[in-house]
């Protein structure tokens, strides 16, 4: 292991800030806080999500590494939306913040790194000088910041910059639309960064192949994918409870977005209410993780059994993952390649995983290991499909285990952090 490897990470999500997107280098930090010669320092965006804070925030207590939090300078009335209640003040203050920040901003105003560029100047460069970083990578989303950190060469040239590329840039999951002429502008940036910078870390071949045929002469690409730390169930992980019943767990935040799937799902747990309530009663659905009140208050609309628990402590939320015969997963079908991170949680402890997704790199995946089902977003009737596998899964729960003889050791994070510290000495 080569000595003095010093690495300043970027991202704006990273905890104590709430939600999935800090997952990542949360693990990436603690592991490669342990090795000789190695040397991290982070900045990240300050938490302003009021009483709600990252699971990993205390874990990350405990890891030797620098740490400095910075204002985001974005309008908080429009930061973090899905964790805040709409009220009516809050409503109006969303409209009048939005009228503004359009005016401000070219491109993608839903950017929450858009005001960032001052502490590149101000705060960054000192940073880089005092620890002597060699090595720095910009995580994203979001995504404005990696041209304020590309702009960083003109005054440190031996410095390398490395995109960690974990979703599209452009045109996937836009929570609120933007103009074609501001999408244009985004793609615009969005190729010139990708061949700007030294090299890119991205999360899996799909997302490689987007890259290339965005920017065919990108920076060099290097797939690191997303993982699990085995550590997170090493202790206090509460068995599996012998129970009547059969458990079906989501766990992590379950986006509203994507009730092209959840809605389907819901509505054959209500049909099996209606038409089979014995079987209905045999089963039992648990929701880990951060819930939008637009999934709450569907549940609630339709007075089903659903235990939504919000988000636990580490080990609390993982003993809940654990009671589960089935696992949840609703994709994105902008993202049929991409392994989310609840993919490791779900594998490392063995839970057969029902897959919501159009066909890709990921259903494929499960189908060929026998790890889990998949339902397709093409099927003529999803809730009808799912509503049949509901009463399968009451008659015959056999049908639905994890393949024993499957091999997941390559995801371990302690592993994939050697393949990132090979990526970023390539």
């Amino acid at each position: 292991m080569p000595k003095d490897l010093n690495i300043l990470v970027i991202t704006h999500y990273f905890p104590p800030v709430p939600g999935v997107g800090g997952r990542r280098w949360a693990k990436f930090v603690k592991y490669l806080s342990r090795k000789e010669g190695v040397n991290v320092s982070v900045v990240s965006a300050q938490n302003t999500v009021r009483d709600v804070k990252s699971s990993f925030a205390e874990e990350l207590s405990k890891v030797d590494f620098y740490h400095l939090q910075l204002p985001s300078g974005y309008p908080k009335y429009l930061e973090f939306l899905e964790f805040s209640e709409p009220s009516l003040w809050r409503k109006i203050m969303f409209r009048y913040q939005l009228f503004f920040l359009k005016q401000k901003v070219k491109g993608n105003y839903w950017d929450f790194s858009v005001f960032w560029e001052k502490h590149f100047k101000e705060t960054i460069p000192d940073l880089i000088q005092r620890k002597g970083i060699t090595k720095l990578i910009v995580s994203g989303p979001p995504y404005k910041y990696i041209v304020f950190a590309e702009k960083l060469k003109e005054q440190f040239p031996k410095l390398e910059v490395i995109l960690d590329y974990r979703d599209p840039w452009n045109d996937f999951n836009d929570p609120f639309p933007i103009t074609e002429d501001r999408h244009r502008f985004e793609r615009s940036l969005e190729k010139e960064m990708l061949q700007k910078v030294d090299k890119i870390v991205t999360v899996s071949a799909f997302q490689k192949g987007l890259i290339q045929e965005n920017q065919p002469s990108s920076a060099p690409i290097h797939i690191v994918p997303n993982g699990f730390d085995h550590e997170d169930y090493a202790d206090n992980l509460r068995p599996k409870a012998e129970s009547d019943k059969i458990n079906l767990v989501h766990f992590g935040t379950l986006h509203y977005l994507k009730d092209y799937y959840w809605v389907p799902f819901f509505e054959a747990y209500e049909q099996l209410k209606k038409n089979k309530p014995a079987y209905y009663n045999q089963l039992e659905i648990d929701l880990v993780g951060y819930c939008p009140h637009q999934v709450s208050d569907y549940i609630k609309s339709k007075n089903l059994d659903v235990k939504i628990h919000g988000i636990l402590e580490p080990f609390e939320a993982y003993s809940e993952l654990n009671q589960a015969d089935v696992a949840l997963w609703f994709k994105y079908d902008g993202s049929p390649g991409d392994f989310a991170t609840k993919f490791g949680d779900y594998i490392s402890i063995r839970k057969f995983i029902w897959t919501f997704s159009v066909k890709g790199e990921v259903t494929d995946y499960i189908n060929t290991h026998q790890i889990g089902k998949v339902f397709y977003r093409s099927d003529k009737d999803l809730k009808t499909t799912i509503y049949e596998a509901l009463i399968n899964l009451v008659e015959n729960p056999d049908q639905h285990k994890f393949n024993p003889s499957y091999d997941f050791n390559r995801l371990r994070i302690e592993n994939l952090t050697n393949e990132l510290i090979k990526a970023l000495q390539a």
